[in-house]
């Protein structure tokens, strides 16, 4: 009874007062009975063992709504610069996912956090929405739309250990309305950056993450994940293949 999904130790015990010891046992029970006395979930379970569809599945084809990329800090930071860094580092990151579902981003969201359990320290988690100029997926407008909102929501004197960028109202690439004030102009330069885009992805895809991209992080600035404890990767770094010495 208890390798079924959801019924853990405690349910089986009382499962078992109503005697209920076996999947089987659950899918002939009375649904309306077992909800009444454990739950609606206990109910669709037992109907779900006698073949009737009722948990949905997520469809993991379904575009997503929002994209957020986001990551904690190596150390905490106050450098306006390396926040920046990680910000931009965001954004291409959630551009990418965007341009991979063929969709378009109509704003943008950047936050900021402090250590919340950081009693010593001055708290301050900000966050700012803005409207892109238009429906884009080009890494370089949302990265200068990211780079305003960070500008305007960081203070100095704050001690930042998180950051990140969500692309929010995202439509179908294939279903956008135009604008009636739309030239053949903006048309071209539309495609234009489809294809910049495009050539970006497909270089990253063919040579490896991060071969072609917007800004060249500083090394060792804090926002870098701490890796101390990361075991060699032998088979995907060149300067961390195992070498042996006579």
């Amino acid at each position: 009874m208890g390798d079924v999904w959801g019924v853990g130790r405690r349910l089986v015990e009382r499962l078992a007062l109503m005697g209920i010891k076996s999947a089987w046992d659950l899918a002939q029970a009375n649904p309306k009975e077992i909800r009444r006395r454990f739950s609606v979930t206990l109910e669709r379970t037992a109907l779900e063992l006698r073949g009737v569809p009722c948990i949905e599945m997520n469809d993991f084809d379904e575009a997503r709504k929002r994209i957020m990329t986001s990551r904690s800090f190596g150390k905490l930071t106050d450098d306006i610069n390396e926040i920046r860094e990680a910000i931009r580092q965001h954004g291409q990151r959630g551009a990418e996912k965007l341009r991979r579902q063929n969709g378009l981003a109509k704003a943008v969201m950047v936050f900021l956090k402090t250590n919340p359990f950081r009693q010593d320290l001055h708290q301050y988690s900000p966050s700012l929405v803005l409207e892109l100029p238009r429906p884009t997926a080009d890494s370089r407008e949302i990265l200068h739309t990211a780079g305003q909102a960070l500008e305007r929501i960081y203070r100095k004197g704050y001690l930042y250990q998180k950051g990140g960028v969500m692309l929010l109202d995202l439509i179908d690439a294939d279903r956008q309305q135009l604008s009636l004030l739309d030239t053949p102009q903006s048309d071209a330069e539309r495609q234009r950056s489809a294809k910049l885009m495009s050539a970006m992805d497909a270089l990253n895809q063919r040579m490896g993450r991060d071969t072609v991209k917007l800004g060249m992080p500083s090394p060792g600035a804090a926002w870098h994940l701490r890796c101390a404890h990361r075991t060699p990767r032998y088979t995907t770094r060149w300067e961390e293949i195992f070498t042996l010495h006579s």
